[in-house]
């Protein structure tokens, strides 16, 4: 005498599409951290960059001395530029990131309101259930009883 939920296939639908979204929020996630640790890695190549005087080679000129120092300065520069497009990136990453969270969120909750509704649902049909099989009880000591009386 069970009675089915209702809204069992919207349920389906929701949970689907939650777990769809904390899916999304796992990727999500995942490039974040990717980005951050490029900006963390480009930071400390940055950090240990070390300008060398040229003039201190024992056999430099000065037309080396000053390609020497030309690149030095280019490649600073370089990875300066890294820097801040990994910073860019990562400030992307993140803004996705709080999107499929909110995203996972929402969905979240449209399933738990339907669940919990689901939930109401097989409270009610099993004190249905309970209350039927205590009528049947009752019915069957008044019988019971009667045929004692007789």
């Amino acid at each position: 005498m069970s009675r089915t939920f209702p809204l069992a296939g919207l349920l389906r639908a929701r949970e689907l599409a939650e777990e769809q979204a904390a899916a999304e929020l796992a990727h999500a996630n995942r490039a974040r951290e990717e980005a951050a640790q490029a900006v963390r890695t480009a930071r400390s190549q940055l950090a240990s960059l070390e300008f060398r005087d040229p003039r201190m080679q024992s056999d430099a000129d000065q037309p080396d001395v000053t390609r020497s120092w030309s690149a030095m300065v280019a490649s600073r520069a370089a990875l300066t530029a890294r820097v801040q497009e990994l910073q860019l990136a990562l400030a992307v990453a993140q803004s996705h990131a709080d999107g499929a969270t909110g995203a996972w969120s929402q969905a979240r909750t449209r399933a738990s309101m339907i669940d919990r509704l689901r939930e109401r649902h097989d409270h009610e049909v099993a004190a249905e259930e309970l209350r039927v099989e205590q009528v049947a009880l009752d019915e069957a000591a008044l019988r019971r009883a009667t045929e004692e009386d007789r």
